[in-house]
């Protein structure tokens, strides 16, 4: 079921308060029907770039928030009362059982804003004071970048071209949810699109359509599950295969067999970074020397949020200087650092931060490094190696984003682990 695209936008928010972009109590002060009550709010998030809506029982309501810059922005309450027919109606939309308030659930929708497809992926949970609403918005027209486009350092983006014109082998993507490897994966996918190579992907869900590769949908409900799909892909006779994730020994069986079938496999962890993800993918049962055999290389990524170009001003040399010390010989010749802050202002919802960045760690396998997976060694050794024989980790490409003044230490810390401590 399509929802309407709605026209008329909410009553504007306090313009001083950071991240708020309307506010939920008017809602019910103006009566407004739950119908029209979501498609404001869906469409005032959407004009916005949040990733998330979050609808939340407590105790005294139900809590309105959103996910912004991928920071959570509370946009205030709704009676329980009118809460209940708002998550009725989102439940109907993604085609969810209204009368089902004991088990999660989980559904799509999509619609039309501003003249744009958006998906919406809706997830139900029941909790203690009702069930918490989840949904994801995936604008099809937002997800479509090239490699040139991702934020990778000059280094690392030709690393990462020689992994995808590989003819055989396994590239995995790795990071936390919604550090936007999916949109990497994609922007391989289109890099090599066009060049006379049959490509599948085998997804849950398919997120974009991309023109000329054919896309499969997991559906677990009827035993569609990665590891049936990766074996029916190989009948196709593809030439590059893509796997939306790797979660169980059977799947994770399947990715490394494929990659030594002389096909060329990408495919996502949940790991903190590249040597992380091998060790996670022997852990679920792939064979060292099998896994080595294959492996091409890692990108491994998180989000930070950007500085506003609107209100950023550059800061002095500060003892922050000291930590950015060993990176900053990773500077252009003749680049100065620019260190810098965001003051907020109306362009950036009084945060001083205005989209997200990309922050990327590229590991290229060499003999040195398969001979250590082979023999099962640590993934902090196999890190070591990668790092001593030039790779850019996550850490440092953060701290080289803030030299360049695209983001903050502080908002690093926050996304980063390693940042100050260096350990992996």
């Amino acid at each position: 079921m399509s929802a309407a695209s709605p026209q008329i936008m909410p009553p504007p928010a306090p313009a001083t308060e950071p991240g708020r972009l309307f506010i939920a109590e008017d809602f019910a002060v103006a009566e407004i029907e739950p119908p029209d009550i979501w498609g404001r709010i869906l469409a005032v998030a959407v004009r916005e770039h949040a990733s998330d809506i979050h609808l939340t029982y407590q105790a005294d309501a139900m809590h309105v928030s959103v996910r912004l810059d991928g920071q959570l922005a509370p946009q205030g309450t709704i009676p329980t009362q009118m809460g209940l027919r708002l998550t009725n109606h989102v439940k109907v939309l993604a085609h969810l059982d209204v009368g089902e308030r004991r088990r999660p659930q989980d559904g799509h929708a999509d619609t039309m804003i501003d003249g744009r497809p958006v998906d919406l992926r809706i997830s139900v949970l029941p909790t203690s004071h009702g069930e918490a609403v989840a949904v994801r918005i995936l604008d099809r027209e937002a997800g479509a970048l090239s490699l040139d486009q991702l934020g990778l350092t000059d280094s690392q983006l030709r690393d990462l071209r020689g992994l995808a014109e590989s003819p055989s082998g396994l590239v995995l993507a790795t990071g936390t949810p919604g550090a936007g490897k999916t949109t990497t994966q994609y922007a391989l996918l289109r890099h090599l699109a066009g060049d006379h190579r049959k490509i599948v992907t085998v997804e849950n869900p398919i997120e974009y359509d991309l023109p000329g590769i054919d896309q499969a949908q997991v559906n677990r409900r009827i035993g569609l599950d990665f590891a049936t799909l990766v074996r029916s892909v190989l009948r196709q006779d593809p030439n590059v295969i893509m796997i939306g994730e790797v979660r169980d020994a059977e799947t994770a069986e399947a990715v490394v067999r494929a990659a030594n079938s002389g096909r060329l496999v990408f495919a996502t962890t949940h790991a903190i970074h590249g040597a992380a993800a091998l060790e996670s993918l022997i852990a679920l049962g792939a064979h060292p020397h099998f896994v080595a055999r294959a492996f091409r290389g890692t990108i491994a990524q998180t989000l930070v949020r950007r500085l506003c170009p609107y209100c950023t001003v550059r800061l002095e040399e500060t003892s922050e200087m000291d930590v950015l010390e060993n990176v900053q010989r990773r500077l252009k010749p003749g680049e100065q650092p620019l260190l810098s802050m965001g003051r907020g202002c109306p362009h950036c919802r009084h945060t001083g931060y205005r989209g997200r960045i990309g922050v990327f760690e590229v590991l290229v396998a060499d003999d040195n490094i398969r001979q250590l997976i082979s023999g099962g060694a640590a993934s902090c050794d196999v890190y070591r190696t990668a790092i001593q024989q030039g790779m850019l980790s996550i850490a440092d490409a953060g701290k080289l984003a803030a030299l360049r003044g695209f983001t903050t230490i502080e908002e690093l810390m926050q996304n980063v682990s390693e940042i100050w401590t260096g350990r992996q």
